[in-house]
């Protein structure tokens, strides 16, 4: 440590295992290996919003020594709604700080969803320093939940430094700009070394037949996806005459069941049966456990629709694991930003790249049993008939759900970590508008 190092606090608020909670204990041990010498990391742990409000005096002191703070939100964490939400993170956080956002509105939510948590997320991104996301699909997110809640746009800062007196400002709050937004990749730490679990043997049995579903179960997710393209698969199978030893016949979901959801766990459990298949849910598993889960699953699978940045393809990644994704603004964004990760199941392509057979896609062809036919399995959804022909792919050839030695898995966690270190450095020397108190209490509430 030098005299020169910078301060800043990253703030962690929520429960250690939800995964936003979880970037940001991992985003801060991170800073805290690659960046010493040059930033001084403290990380504040706040298990819940009560914990968050009770720190308030704590950051805006860091912020008035000159230091930075930055936390990790989805607006889930820190109130009973968006609104409730972002006027915690207003009334705690001092207007220096930046904010990482994650779970970006889209209008695919629901139009009374989206409205509320685009006018929270509108309100965020114009109070604070800067705000980051994880991806340019995000960011196209943000900009548009800004101009829908308050007709603003654009990336202005709030305000620049004098250059006639060097002046760096004070946080005068209210020309309503929505500050910087900056685009800083997941990172994906490299674990495909590490197999995690005794002698490398998973804890959950079967995994080795099954499609597996990684992270919470919620609507949307891809567990019914998964379930009517491994029904297809197995179908065409028997209409080919093929026998059905060493298939796959279970959709797992390797998670919890997300809070409110409950009810679609039986849901799911009767469409498989319907289609000849099973259909199960593992529960929260540890980090210890999960290495060796991955492992062994026998094809990953990943069709969420509405995704914008995922936790869960970084961690199929970090193990190794080349998962099944249905072609998408923010999966060609990843599928160009780490080349050979992703198995993209583009719907009208078969299973090759968008070049006609370049790259790993390219090997995929010739291992369809399926082939076209999968189209009429899958009925009218393009989409759900290119999952169905990549589930094939990957049935035949089981090397084909696992990453190459020579890919790349960049940026890397330090890549990450450097890239928000020039955020909050920019972020210090830029002024923004300071929010009107929010009605209910100041900062220190």
């Amino acid at each position: 440590m030098t005299g020169r190092a910078r301060r800043v606090h990253l703030v962690a608020v929520g429960p250690a295992e939800h995964g936003v909670t979880r970037h940001a204990l991992q985003t801060a041990a991170r800073a805290q290996q690659t960046l010493a010498g040059t930033w001084d990391v403290e990380l504040v742990r706040c298990p819940d919003a009560d914990a968050f409000r009770a720190a308030g005096q704590r950051l805006g002191a860091a912020a008035a020594a000159g230091g930075a703070v930055h936390v990790d939100v989805t607006d889930a964490l820190f109130g009973d709604g968006p609104a409730e939400a972002a006027a915690v993170l207003r009334q705690v956080l001092p207007a220096s700080a930046t904010i990482a956002l994650h779970d970006v509105p889209q209008p695919a939510e629901g139009a009374a969803r989206y409205a509320a948590r685009a006018a929270a997320y509108a309100e965020l991104a114009r109070s604070f320093a800067a705000v980051v996301v994880a991806s340019e699909h995000e960011a196209g997110f943000l900009r548009a939940a800004c101009a829908d809640a308050e007709g603003l746009g654009g990336e202005a800062c709030g305000g620049t430094r004098d250059p006639a007196t060097g002046d760096d400002g004070t946080y005068d709050r209210g020309t309503g700009e929505p500050a910087p937004i900056a685009v800083v990749p997941l990172p994906v730490p490299d674990a495909r070394g590490d197999v995690g679990g005794e002698d490398g043997e998973p804890e959950i049995e079967g995994l080795g037949r099954d499609v597996v579903v990684l992270g919470h179960l919620y609507p949307g997710k891809g567990h019914a996806e998964a379930i009517a393209a491994l029904a297809a698969v197995r179908g065409e199978a028997v209409a080919r005459g093929v026998s059905l030893e060493g298939f796959p016949d279970r959709v797992t979901a390797l998670g919890p069941v997300a809070a409110g959801h409950d009810d679609l766990v039986a849901e799911l459990e009767r469409a498989a049966a319907d289609r000849g298949v099973a259909f199960r849910v593992t529960g929260f598993v540890p980090d210890e456990q999960l290495p060796a889960a991955l492992a062994a699953a026998a094809v990953p699978f990943a069709a969420h629709r509405n995704v914008s940045a995922s936790g869960s393809l970084a961690t199929w990644m970090g193990h190794g694991r080349r998962c099944i994704v249905p072609a998408g603004a923010y999966v060609e964004e990843m599928d160009a930003l780490r080349p050979g990760t992703l198995h993209v199941a583009r719907p009208g392509e078969g299973d090759e790249g968008p070049a006609g057979g370049a790259g790993p896609e390219a090997g995929d062809r010739a291992a369809q049993p399926a082939g076209d036919r999968a189209v009429q399995l899958a009925g009218e959804d393009a989409v759900l008939a290119a999952l169905t022909r990549a589930l094939a792919a990957a049935v035949a050839d089981p090397s084909l759900t696992r990453l190459a030695p020579d890919v790349s898995l960049a940026p890397t966690p330090e890549d990450t970590v450097r890239a928000l270190a020039e955020v909050w450095s920019r972020a210090l020397e830029c002024r923004r508008p300071v929010p009107a108190p929010v009605e209910g209490g100041g900062r220190d509430d």
